[in-house]
């Protein structure tokens, strides 16, 4: 399995014998496997750029913006990741409750303001 840093692009293949990405997936980190992962020549949905709560109230809305679609639940059972702010958010040491919603479903904020929505990998 080839794995690289968030932000990468994708682009997949399948060589016979073990699955390969190249360049590779964008996996979230070895706190959630299996998120933006490469499994069988595709690329696994992750957890894209952190955003505010005043960019986007939706998961659909954030994920088209950044040319992707959303993954209803897809992302370590979630759609998105919720964190208190934006510094904390873009802190590859922090993470936040994973929240399994609706893609066109309002983002549930209460006194948080930062996120990350799960969305496809497009190569």
């Amino acid at each position: 399995m080839t794995l690289a840093v968030m932000g990468s692009t994708t682009a997949c293949s399948d060589d016979g014998q073990v699955a390969v990405c190249e360049p590779a997936c964008a996996p979230f980190g070895p706190w959630l496997p299996g998120v933006g992962e490469c499994e069988a020549g595709s690329c696994t949905p992750t957890f894209m750029e952190c955003f505010e709560n005043t960019e986007f109230s939706t998961c659909q809305a954030q994920c088209e913006a950044v040319g992707s679609t959303c993954s209803e639940n897809a992302c370590a059972d979630g759609t998105y990741m919720i964190i208190s702010n934006l510094e904390d958010c873009t802190d590859p040491e922090q993470i936040g409750p994973v929240v399994s919603r609706s893609c066109d479903e309002a983002i549930e904020w209460q006194v948080n303001t930062a996120a990350r929505c799960c969305c496809e990998q497009n190569p």
